[in-house]
């Protein structure tokens, strides 16, 4: 079977402003290492899937970035969708893009599903786990999912409820139920119960068992994808073409958890062994960093004094960023902007660029 890798790449990552932006969007931005969170995951994936075999799908506003940052990366692998639909549409143009690229039966095309921007650590735990999801999603008409144990009761996040192994002897289990983003209450409830765990949004599946369960839960995206699959394939037509425009803008716009994975009985969870954030804001940043003695986060031209526990980021060359007796705070400084905030309240970055968005301000998006 030919094991081929989507990595879903069009988010824009407002809590991570002022450092993302709508050209230059968190899975483009170097947080951990040398390299994008994008270029980690693709070398993530790389260790099970060919390269040549892993696809981005992005929005047409991101492309051009996205080959200019991976220049080594196959330029016919990055996708543009037509328009911005949610993930559901996403994958539904995904698998005809697959089965016209490879022609194959949709049953020898296992597909994993991956994100562009989370922090994932070790690589080998990553790449057995997902090697043990592509196995088990190639050998039964499962829809696969990556569950993570929950270290703390997490109410930003989806859940997992998972039952009994899928058969003897196997690590996955099927699905009980999705849990969508919990109160404090039933998040603790969640981890004592022991049998739910944080929903990673990345899963496997082959293409016939895809095929099947969009008929059955979204059958008007399902008709569509269809008449793209067959536009592509017998027609030799592209995907920015205004037919397969068309047929795409047609589609449900929904996630594909809502439209398809709630939906079906046929979903299963392997728990994973790796260490998984989705680095949805800058706090993130404070649990996964590289911290100094006072357990700090700094970066570029920066001289700090008695602070503690705080995330200082430079990103303006000409300019020094100083700080005294500084606490559990945020500040992040650009060319253009600068963001003050208490750590716990990152998640309230959103606000602001909902405000810059309201006020006009589009040069500091």
């Amino acid at each position: 079977m030919k094991k081929v890798a989507i990595i879903m790449a069009g988010g824009s990552g407002e809590r991570f402003w002022p450092l993302s932006r709508k050209q230059n969007p968190k899975q483009l931005l170097k947080l951990f290492s040398h390299k994008t969170m994008l270029e980690e995951a693709i070398d993530r994936i790389a260790s099970v899937v060919d390269r040549k075999d892993i696809f981005i799908i992005t929005n047409t506003l991101l492309k051009n970035s996205i080959s200019n940052e991976l220049p080594d990366f196959p330029e016919e692998n990055i996708i543009a969708e037509p328009s911005k639909m949610n993930t559901a549409p996403c994958l539904a143009l995904g698998l005809s893009l697959l089965l016209s690229r490879y022609s194959l039966p949709a049953h020898e095309i296992i597909a994993g599903v991956f994100t562009a921007d989370h922090f994932i650590r070790p690589l080998h735990k990553f790449s057995d786990d997902i090697q043990t999801a592509y196995e088990c999603a190639g050998n039964h008409p499962y829809l696969v999912t990556l569950g993570i144990p929950p270290i703390r009761p997490e109410t930003g996040y989806g859940y997992i409820e998972a039952g009994s192994p899928i058969e003897a002897h196997n690590p996955v289990l099927s699905v009980v139920s999705f849990r969508e983003k919990p109160d404090i209450n039933t998040a603790l409830s969640f981890i004592s119960a022991g049998t739910f765990f944080w929903n990673s949004g990345m899963f496997f599946y082959r293409l016939d068992t895809f095929s099947d369960a969009m008929c059955n839960s979204m059958p008007i995206t399902f008709e569509f994808m269809n008449k793209i699959t067959e536009h592509l394939y017998t027609e030799n037509g592209n995907i920015h073409d205004e037919i397969t425009a068309s047929f795409f803008n047609n589609m449900e716009a929904i996630s594909i958890d809502y439209g398809v994975l709630e939906k079906i009985s046929n979903v299963a969870v392997l728990p994973a062994s790796f260490l998984w954030d989705d680095v949805g804001s800058w706090d993130a940043l404070a649990r996964l960093g590289d911290s100094n003695h006072h357990n700090s986060i700094e970066h570029g031209n920066i001289i700090s004094i008695d602070t503690k526990e705080s995330i200082l980021w430079n990103e303006h060359p000409e300019i020094l960023l100083t700080s005294v007796g500084t606490e559990n705070m945020t500040i992040i400084l650009t060319k253009d902007a600068l963001l003050v905030c208490p750590i716990e309240q990152a998640q309230q970055v959103k606000q602001i660029v909902q405000q810059l968005k309201n006020n006009d301000f589009d040069h500091l998006l």
